[in-house]
Order: structure tokens, then sequence, then C-alpha cells
């Protein structure tokens, strides 16, 4: 019985490398996340990175959710695909037990290579990847680790289990069906019903669905959270009855139009009629979890481009520097500089008021209405007087006392009313108009003033070093992002692409009849092309709606919608260069199949 099914799993090599392909990516990503998140020394010794450890946590977290996915979509498919082998097993006087156990086993060994050989690629993606969150982060790394013995153990022991569920589940399924039903499995073709009125009610139902979704979700600031769940509901639901619904209501409504009767399009309308009933859950599924993949992305990079513009309308000025060793010649355009004495006297940091009279300092405060900040210049005696006020201050004293937050501030009448026996000390404060075109003269002045005062860029002030803190995190975020954006996107195109050649032995029929009538093998290609292009355009289609519209919802949290679609065409490009190619590939492999 192993030797029958050693040779069923040959025969079908095609079709198992496509799951191989979604699972050694999977793994790979996922090793590579728990690499970085199980590297204490790597860690502790990038500040920077160990903010964003928790990133790369969720994205282990996110990625095993769709890898469950991904297998019970694909195990699905396999197990359908070999159920005649089954029955053919049963007829030879196999026992169910047998023939579940041999199933399990076949589970747990695909997964487990595949699992193997995606640590292996993991090894190598963990080191390449190192220079790409180099560049998002700007910061130099240490204790990079490629290999993680802890993290292979994780990765192994997680996707052993996964697989071992799903081949349980699968045993259970193949226990329900009787012999004749596995040995028929491949014979049964579902002839989709057609009710003219019942379907043009909810195709327009389901229209109206995703329709609502849309023009809800840039109003989700207004309606809140309950807004947010309904938008959810509405666009799941309106998802799957658009694809399950609307789509056979337009396919009906095409049948006899003479757009259909031109050329093979009344085959290819044919061929969506009958693929729809079996492909809506699947196709739904997809184009929900592509517009997670495109969002991921999106939303990541979109954050990630938009930190200089946030870091300059956040801080009032560029940078404070607490040392003559820096010169501030080597930056460009500057278009406010001052220096200012102070006194430092154990958590409190004392400013001379008479100066500030004399040269005003620009300062964030809260507006009237208190929802923002702006800048202002502020004379000494305002800030004195006005409770509040002392909030840039504050920033620019921790930076003195080498802390995050606690200091306390005091500016005084003028240099007589300073703390007596205590050091006069200055400091400069600068503005560029242009942050980036002076980031590598900003980014020498912060090290020569680490040098000489041991000021982290945490506890740093101004606009240069907000954008390195935030700078961190969100490329962080993105470098989660976009390799979970990828894992996605392979693991769903790789299940697409599994559902549709796990059907050519029913297509290859009605292709061979096209043939047998005189079509050409070009118009035959042409049809498999356009075919598998409608399939693999819906959950697109949609996917990149939802995203157009969803990323209205981050409006708020990306200072405006002048922002939100910053990080969209980079990522929309990366998302659909990989979608081509796994389509490319299902066309070219689902013809030669057809051929045979």
């Amino acid at each position: 019985m192993f030797g029958i099914a050693l040779k069923s799993l040959r025969s079908k090599w095609r079709d198992y490398i496509v799951l191989f392909v979604g699972l050694i990516i999977s793994a790979a990503i996922f090793y590579m996340f728990s690499a970085m998140a199980n590297n204490k020394a790597f860690l502790e010794s990038n500040s920077i990175v160990s903010q964003i450890s928790i990133i790369f946590v969720i994205g282990e977290i996110l990625l095993g959710i769709i890898t469950f996915v991904y297998l019970n979509f694909a195990n699905a498919f396999l197990l359908r695909l070999r159920q005649s082998d089954y029955g053919l097993m049963s007829m030879l006087g196999a026992s169910k037990k047998q023939i579940s156990s041999l199933l399990l086993r076949e589970t747990l060994s695909i997964g487990v290579i595949a699992t193997i050989i995606g640590i292996i690629v993991g090894f190598a993606l963990t080191s390449l990847s190192s220079s790409y969150l180099i560049k998002l982060l700007g910061v130099e790394l240490t204790h990079w680790q490629s290999i993680s013995i802890k993290s292979v153990v994780i990765t192994l022991v997680f996707f052993t289990v996964l697989f071992l569920l799903n081949g349980l589940y699968n045993q259970r399924r193949l226990r329900k069906q009787d012999t004749l039903t596995l040995l028929l499995a491949n014979k049964q073709v579902n002839q989709p019903k057609v009710h003219a009125k019942v379907d043009l009610l909810f195709g327009l139902i389901g229209l109206a669905l995703l329709i609502g979704s849309y023009a809800l979700m840039p109003k989700v600031a207004s309606i809140g959270m309950a807004g947010f769940v309904l938008i959810l509901i509405l666009n799941v639901w309106g998802t799957y009855w658009f694809i399950s619904r609307t789509l056979k209501m337009i396919t009906n409504g095409m049948r006899q139009s003479s757009f259909s009767m031109r050329g093979l399009r009344s085959f290819i309308n044919g061929q969506l009629s009958f693929r729809l009933p079996d492909y809506q859950r699947m196709l739904s599924s997809i184009a929900i979890m592509f517009a997670l993949a495109l969002g991921a992305m999106s939303v990541g990079q979109g954050y990630y481009r938009m930190l200089p513009k946030l870091a300059e309308s956040s801080y009032s000025m560029t940078a404070v520097y607490d040392t003559d060793k820096v010169k501030t010649d080597n930056l460009k355009d500057v278009t406010w500089q001052q220096t200012y004495h102070y006194v430092k006297k154990g958590q409190t940091v004392y400013f001379n008021g008479a100066e500030f009279n004399q040269n005003k300092l620009p300062a964030r405060v809260p507006e009237k209405n208190g929802s923002s900040m702006q800048t202002k210049w502020l004379t000494g005696d305002y800030i004195r007087k006005t409770p509040g006020s002392e909030y840039t201050l504050e920033g620019i004293a921790n930076q003195l006392l080498n802390q995050s937050y606690g200091a306390k501030v005091v500016v005084t009448q003028n240099q007589s009313k300073m703390p007596a026996n205590t050091p006069v000390q200055s400091l400069q404060l600068v503005k560029v108009a242009d942050m980036l075109a002076n980031e590598k003269a900003l980014a020498h002045n912060a090290n020569i003033e680490e040098k000489v005062n041991n000021t982290k860029v945490e506890f740093a002030a101004g606009s240069y070093a907000g954008y390195q803190q935030t700078k961190g995190i969100f490329g962080g975020i993105e470098f989660m992002g976009v390799f979970l954006g990828i894992g996605f996107l392979a693991m769903l195109a790789a299940t697409l692409m599994f559902k549709t050649l796990s059907g050519v032995a029913d297509d290859k029929q009605r292709y061979r009849i096209l043939s047998m009538i005189g079509t050409s093998n070009k118009q035959i290609t042409q049809t498999v092309a356009t075919d598998l292009g409608i399939l693999f355009g819906i959950p697109m289609i949609i996917g990149v709606l939802d995203v157009i519209f969803g990323l209205k919802m981050f409006a708020p949290l990306m200072a405006g919608e002048k922002n939100i679609y910053l990080g969209f065409g980079p990522s929309l490009v990366g998302i659909l260069v990989l979608y081509l190619i796994y389509y490319i590939l299902t066309v070219w492999m689902y013809r030669r199949l057809i051929k045979n």
C-alpha cells in the first residue's frame, strides 16, 4: 500500500511543488522573524531594534494564522486530488484506519520536509535581510545571527503541529466518505442552477454590501469602533456575495448578449459559470487576504515615507547641541540658529529668561482648540507666566540630563537669578529648511554629540532625533509589512494556482472538444490565458479596491488624506509583479497539462 501511495505521489509531483513553494516561503519568513525576536544579544546591543522586537513577534503570529488557513485550503485540495487513489486502496482491501494512517504520514512527511528546506532558506533570507533592515533603520546592527538553534526548534515544532492538526482534520473527513464516493470524486460535476430573478436580487444585494463598506470606510473616525466592526462585516459578506451572487448575475446576463457570442467568449463565460460555485469561498478569502497583504505593505511604507515631514512638523527645531565641538557650518539652508545658556542642578535645568526676551525661542504649544500643536515664538516672560509653554524646554532639558523624561525646567528672570556656584553652560539650537538634504551632516553632528556627552538618540531633542527614533519603529513595521505581504501573497496565489491545476482533468475534455472543432493552438492558449486571467483578476481587483478605500481609515493616523497613499504605489507594483509571476506560471503549467 505504501508503494502505491508513493507512486501516486510521484505522478502528482507538480501539484505538490505548488504546495511546497508556499510552505518553504512561509517557513523561511517565520524563521527569520523568530531569529530576530529571540536574539537577545542583538536586541540588547541595538537600542532602536529593542523597541521594535514586539513587531517581529506580531509578524510570527500573523504569519502563523495565515499559514494555518493556507494549509486548510491546500490540504483539502490535495485530499480531493487523491480521493480516487484512496478509493482504489479501499477496493484492494485497505481499511479506513490504514488509509487514514497513510494520509497522516503523507501530510506530516510533506510538512516536515518543506519546513526543513524553509529553515535552510531562512538562514540565507535572515542573512540577506540585514542589509535591508540597516537601510530602513539607518543604524549599524551588531550581534546579527543568521543561524539560531532556538528559532530552528520553534519553527520546526510550530509547523509540525500545524501539519499534525491538518492531518487529523483530513483523517476525520476521509473516514466519513464511502469507497464509491472516493472513487468518483474527480468525476462529479456540479451543474450550476440558474434562477434569474433570485440571482438578480442577491447579485444587487452583494454589490450594495460591498459599495456600502467602501462608502463607510472614510468615515470610520466619526462612527467609532462599532462602525469599524460594521465595515468589516459588510466588506466580508459583500465580497462573498459579490463573487457568489453578483458575478453569477453578470455571467447569466452575458449568455445571450452579442458580446458573449463573439469568438470563444461564450466558452469562457461557461467556464466561469461552472467554476464560481466551487471557487466562491476560496476567491472571497483570497480577495480579503490580498487586501491584507497589499494593505500591510502600503501602510508600512506609507508611515515610513511620511516620517521626515511628520518629524519636521512635530518639532520647532532640527537639532540641539550641547558642545562647542559641533560646528554647524556643514549644514545647508539654515533658517534659524541661536545659542542659549543654562545651569544644571540635580534634575532641574535653569534657563536665562532674559536671553529668550532678546532672542525668542521657537516652541511647540497647544492650539486654542487643544487638538493639535503649533509653533510659537516665546519670550522668557511669557514662558514664566504661562504654564505648559515650557514643553519644548523640557525636551531639551531631558537631553542635557541624558534621560528620556523627568527633567524639571525653571526659566529665571535673568542670569543673576540662576543658581550660584554652578557652572553656566551653553547650547546651540538650529533649524534647517530640509532635514533629509542635511541627513549626512546631521548624522555626523549627532555622532560628535554622542561621543562628547554620551547623548543617545532616544534622549535627544529636535526633529532629527525624533525622525531617527520613529524611523526605527516604523522601519520595523515596513520590514514586517513587506515580508508578511510576500508571505501572504505567495501562499494565497499558490492556493489559487493549486486549485486551478487540480481541476485540469475536467477542463481537459472541454479544451479537447475545442481542438476537435478546429480551434487553433494559439486560440486555445489565448482562451486559457483569458480564462485563468479572470480567476486571478477577480480577487486582485477586489483586493486593490479594498485597499484604495480602506487606506482612508488611516487618514487621522497619517496626518491627513494627502499622506495615505504614499506607500500604495510601490507596494502595488511589488505585489502585482509577484502575483503576475504566479499567474504566468499557472497558465504555462495548465496549458502543458491539457495538451497531455
